[in-house]
């Protein structure tokens, strides 16, 4: 399944009604069985570049708006959901993810670009701070000092640079052959073993802040799930028969 956010002339720039719908289509797609992986990609020449300034504007218009309240309502549940989405994400990344436009990038378990492709954390441009998970996400894809010096300067990440960094894992020259690409790639994930994914994310997420002996309790509750599923059946079965496994995802 293929999520795209839809406003190339303003450079998919996120308004209240596209988050609206986009918060729709994640919740639909953790919840359909049939979807086995997920690509988030953006319309025309940029992946998003996060929050709409006009509709910021009107906003601002009669007071200062409470933006804690419009990150903990409208953007947080997004950046959850994909994060908690029981499937692969993909991000087709194509020209510049920027503000919540990049937070929704890194919470994409595989980030595909092209050479037009950057990163920009540009909060600080605007006199604020990483938000929609960024702060998070960001250190844990570059390192905590990386991360700071990136927000604090609010530059573009090249895409030489992300690739370098270990921000995005596959890079082409043009947007065609990263979406034929993007293809094949998803097509393999939808045809694994779906459910493992998903606890390898979450195992992933969660080991960073725990002991060791905790990391240790936690990999064998997994692993005690995961025993049990179809997948792992149909995997030890195929290996004994010496064939493809087929395996339905859960």
């Amino acid at each position: 399944m293929t999520i795209g956010l839809h406003r190339p002339g303003a450079l998919n720039a996120l308004t209240h009604t596209m988050r609206g719908q986009l918060l729709d289509t994640l919740i639909h797609a953790q919840q359909a069985a049939e979807i086995r992986c997920l690509v988030l990609t953006g319309a025309g020449r940029a992946f998003s570049v996060g929050q709409d300034v006009r509709e910021m504007q009107e906003m601002y218009r009669d007071h200062a708006p409470d933006l804690g309240r419009l990150v903990r309502d409208e953007y947080n549940p997004i950046v959850d959901a994909l994060l908690n989405m029981p499937k692969p994400v993909i991000g087709l990344i194509h020209g510049p993810a920027a503000g919540g436009g990049l937070s929704l990038a890194l919470a994409c378990d595989i980030r595909v670009i092209t050479d037009q492709t950057s990163f920009i954390p540009a909060f600080v441009k605007v006199g604020l701070a990483p938000d929609t998970g960024a702060s998070f996400l960001l250190t844990r894809a570059l390192g905590w000092s990386r991360a700071l010096a990136v927000s604090l300067l609010g530059q573009p990440i090249t895409a030489e640079d992300a690739m370098n960094w270990g921000l995005a894992h596959f890079r082409f020259n043009t947007l065609e052959q990263a979406e034929i690409e993007t293809r094949n790639i998803a097509n393999n994930l939808a045809e694994g073993p779906t459910q493992a994914m998903a606890e390898i994310r979450q195992l992933l997420l969660q080991s960073q802040g725990l002991s060791w002996p905790d990391v240790l309790q936690l990999e064998a509750t997994v692993q005690d799930r995961l025993g049990q599923s179809h997948d792992h059946q149909e995997a030890v079965a195929a290996f004994l028969e010496r064939r493809t496994p087929k395996f339905l995802g859960h």
